[in-house]
């Protein structure tokens, strides 16, 4: 994937984990699966209900994960980009 498209990806997710509404909904879900959770009067459910908040809790982190890696694709594209000035101001003189 180029940086650009990379860079893209990253800044759509970051529109997302920043979207009111997204962080509203996933706090509420979050919410429903620990008191459901805590209510649970076996532990089949309690298991299930915790392997559940931990798939939950995986849909942030991979949209953390591709913010991250756009924002180091910005890094490293605004880094080649300065060697590259650099480069072209070095053959000048």
């Amino acid at each position: 994937m180029s940086y650009e498209a990379e860079i893209q990806r990253g800044k759509r997710a970051q529109e997302v984990l920043d979207n009111e509404v997204y962080t509203e909904a996933h706090a509420a879900i979050e919410a429903e699966i620990i008191r459901l959770w805590r209510e649970a009067k076996n532990t089949d459910d309690r298991e299930q209900l915790h392997m559940l908040l931990g798939l939950h809790g995986q849909v942030r982190t991979a949209l953390e994960s591709v913010m991250r890696s756009g924002l180091i694709a910005e890094a490293e594209l605004s880094r080649k980009m300065g060697r590259a000035e650099q480069m072209a101001n070095a053959s000048v003189r």
